[in-house]
């Protein structure tokens, strides 16, 4: 938009479906007492769906329109917000000898945060224990097809990070402006221009492929070197800084910097990182199942009457309560949501069964499938383990893997999964028979309640009473739980500076992303990289603008 004149955003602009776009412009300057003129620059900036009340869905459109100098007296701008100018790119002036940072995992704050380095000049070196994306895509085909699957190539390791085949959400609550920064640049390596105004923002599985292919190109024209197959096996440090990583064959890469985007699944790493006495505590988390509708009944309940309305898209449901009392009171939520989509296996080795969920770009799958988790804290899950933890840290990475282990037992190998009605778990029976699902490993009937804890298993049935209150249906007989979903954040926190976001046992390392604890989905992650790349760049020299 032009330099001069102001900007005003207008929240809630209606459009009917099937109206044509230009009536957003239309009622855009309608509300703001302007005619149509060519000066006028009107942008739609957000867009969402509004299916409550007793009138047809709709969509809703926050919009801004920059007004020139010649037609600020004459608008209206009382119901509107003035919106400032977005911050400048920061420039810096480095060191000419300083050395190559090596950021490890290549997930979104791993890749974000090497982009951030080498458009700075310093020509980072991404290391991670998987493969290209495109070798990776036929690991997982061999995981999805044969139940064989590959420790460092799956559905948790590999160029783009877990969030590559878990459905490509960019929905996030972190304000500011670096959100709209990271949805910028996925547009501009190729992402579809749609994803900067949606107001839930989805790639789909389908078109990370290609998007992760072009960062890496774009990440090599910068300077920046991509290793694939680098398991980092330790850090390596002399007087308390970090020197470099050794690499699972013995190769050392020597670093005064290391971004530490490590993922939330890599137990190893985690492990040898305590030993060697990183500061990390461990943190609450949330675990629980997959549970799966037809997406017609979901449109059905959320839409009603309109529901197959030409032009609606899958409908999307999110839904929390607090169960309990006092010092049993937790909270329960869906996570995840898939309209459209499948369920597929995120373990990451032979015994264990882990779930997640996927869509394609369309959405267009004939079932929904949403996390349905309970918050687990780490003081209480130590007396509900059968074996001790590797590390008292790592108690929570203990009760996962266990949960886990369960869930392939019940499952009976090859990575097919335990499943149950809702209606037989609700009523504590075990489900005789069980339909087919979209997760292709298959599934088999299960007592889900036996593979958490009592206080897992009743906080999911407290809470039913009040989801199927807000979704009535929620709860029928084609609902299928599917287990076990364990891994929908880090188990720890590695600790950091706030300020100076640097790991306070080990200078010149950076704990960054979902894995050290500080993210949870796409976007945020890569709000991290970018926040502690420039973090590390400030460690360097001050910012020239």
């Amino acid at each position: 938009m032009s330099a001069t004149g102001e900007t005003w955003r207008l929240a809630s602009v209606e459009r009917e479906i099937g109206e044509p776009d230009s009536v957003v412009r239309e009622r855009t300057l309608m509300r703001l007492g302007l005619g149509d003129d060519p000066d006028l620059d009107v942008r739609i900036v957000r867009r969402s769906i509004d299916a409550r009340g007793q009138r047809p869905p709709r969509f809703v459109h926050a919009v801004d329109c920059h007004i020139p100098p010649h037609l600020l007296a004459s608008a209206d701008t009382s119901k509107a917000e003035r919106v400032g100018r977005s911050a400048e790119r920061q420039q810096w002036h480095l060191p000419a000898d300083a050395a190559r940072p090596v950021v490890i995992g290549a997930g979104p704050c791993g890749i974000f945060a090497a982009l951030v380095l080498a458009e700075a000049g310093l020509r980072p070196i991404l290391v991670d224990r998987g493969k290209p994306v495109e070798t990776r895509a036929k690991d997982i085909s061999r995981l999805m097809g044969y139940g064989i699957i590959n420790p460092e190539s799956n559905l948790c390791f590999g160029e783009g990070g877990a969030g590559t085949w878990s459905d490509g959400k960019l929905y996030t609550r972190k304000g500011g402006d670096l959100p709209r920064r990271v949805l910028e640049t996925f547009v501009a390596f190729g992402a579809d221009p749609d994803i900067l105004v949606d107001g839930r923002p989805h790639l789909g599985t389908d078109k990370l492929v290609s998007l992760l292919k072009s960062l890496r190109a774009g990440l090599i024209a910068r300077g920046g070197e991509i290793r694939f197959e680098a398991r980092v096996h330790r850090l390596a440090q002399h007087d308390g800084r970090v020197t470099g990583v050794i690499l699972h064959d013995g190769e050392r890469i020597d670093a005064t910097h290391v971004v530490l985007a490590l993922g939330h699944s890599a137990r190893d790493l985690y492990l040898q990182l305590a030993n060697d006495g990183l500061a990390m505590v461990p943190k609450a988390f949330a675990v629980g199942f997959r549970v799966e509708h037809t997406q017609a009944l979901v449109n059905r309940i959320q839409y009603g009457q309109w529901a197959e309305t030409p032009g609606l898209p899958a409908a999307y449901y999110e839904l929390t309560a607090n169960v309990g009392q006092g010092a049993d009171a937790r909270g329960v939520y869906s996570f995840c949501m898939c309209p459209g989509g499948s369920i597929v296996p995120t373990g990451a080795r032979e015994g264990e069964v882990c779930v997640n969920g996927m869509s394609h770009s369309a959405r267009s799958g004939h079932y929904a499938n949403s996390a349905l988790v309970v918050t687990v804290s780490p003081e209480e899950l130590g007396r509900h383990l059968t074996r001790a933890p590797e590390h008292p840290v790592l108690v929570g990475m203990q009760f996962q893997r266990e949960c886990e282990e369960r869930a392939a037992e019940a499952g009976g190998g090859g990575f097919t999964a335990p499943a149950q009605r809702l209606g037989d778990y609700l009523a504590d029976r075990p489900s005789s028979e069980v339909r087919r699902s979209t997760y292709r490993r298959g599934v088999v009937p299960a007592d889900l309640g036996q593979l958490y804890p009592d206080f897992v298993r009743d906080a999911l049935r407290l809470a039913m009473r009040p989801f199927s209150a807000r979704m009535p249906g929620y709860t029928s007989d084609e609902a299928l739980l599917i287990g076990v979903e364990t891994r929908t954040s880090a188990p720890v926190t590695i600790s950091r500076d706030p300020q100076r976001l640097a790991s306070p046992s080990l200078a010149g390392l950076y704990p960054a992303g979902e894995g050290a604890g500080f993210a949870g989905g796409i976007v945020s992650a890569g709000v991290d990289g970018i926040r502690v790349a420039e973090a590390l760049l400030r460690s360097l020299a001050e910012p020239t603008a």
